[in-house]
């Protein structure tokens, strides 16, 4: 049975990784620079920093498979750059290893420094000589919730920007992926993938007041910036691969209940 290191295994995403592959009965290690970190039973949780290079040959040492999911949109330089960089040269190049890596939609068509971030690792991966796998999804469910939340100020009326669509995926169906990856060979670029539906943002705060049972009126109105004008455009969203079967709505009644 294969060995699976997963990168940023107490995150978000990471963790849902750990939970769909401990449920395959593979051997699961988790590098954390965190000090509490906590992961499931079962799992050998590596305390290490990409960052600062530490514990990174351990926790490669016996992978067969390298799940990299850590990112910090504040501190890419250190976190995303450095730290892939660091991770990379730490594996042994005469080992056979598959490494998989988590990227974002039409990176390499966007000026917005986060997603120049992602294409620069994913050249770095390339480069490297490892057999990889880098596969692209839209935005999650929960991000686009926090920019919706951003607008709410509870006020009794939601002004947000017009023009604005996504095409979200839920996160542990992005897991899903990234495991089916590790049960197979390396590829390079795996053909994107979308969320199931692709959805005006004023579309998604209606359903999003309804939920919640509120009132609320809506207002759409245009607002400048270019944070707005990225999903405004093309390149948030991949309509010709679309997957998974969790919808907007029932994302937030789970969300919203808990």
């Amino acid at each position: 049975m294969k060995n699976i290191l997963v990168t940023g295994g107490t995150g978000l995403l990471g963790s849902e990784v750990v939970d769909q592959l401990l449920a395959l009965k593979y051997e699961v290690s988790v590098l954390s620079s965190k000090k509490n970190a906590s992961v499931p039973n079962g799992v050998q949780l590596i305390k290490g920093d990409l960052a600062s290079n530490r514990g990174l040959q351990e926790a490669t040492e016996n992978a067969d498979v390298i799940i990299h999911c850590a990112s910090n949109p504040k501190d890419t330089q250190s976190v995303d750059i450095k730290g892939t960089q660091n991770l990379l040269s730490a594996i042994d190049k005469d080992k056979t290893l598959h490494f998989i890596y988590i990227s974002i939609i039409n990176v390499d068509k966007s000026d917005y420094a986060y997603y120049q971030t992602k294409i620069r690792v994913e050249q770095m991966i390339a480069a490297s000589g490892i057999p990889f796998s880098v596969l692209r999804t839209t935005q999650f469910f929960d991000y686009v919730l926090s920019i919706l939340q951003s607008f709410d100020k509870h006020q009794g009326t939601i002004t947000v920007p017009d023009g604005m669509h996504f095409q979200p995926i839920e996160v542990r169906e992005a897991a899903t992926l990234l495991v089916d990856i590790a049960q197979r060979e390396p590829v390079g670029l795996v053909r994107g993938v979308g969320g199931p539906e692709l959805l005006k943002f004023e579309e998604m705060t209606k359903t999003y007041l309804r939920v919640l049972s509120r009132n609320d009126e809506l207002k759409v109105k245009h607002l400048e910036g270019d944070e707005y004008d990225r999903y405004r455009s093309e390149n948030n969203i991949w309509p010709t691969n679309s997957y998974g079967n969790v919808t907007w709505e029932a994302f937030l009644r789970l969300k919203l209940a808990s």
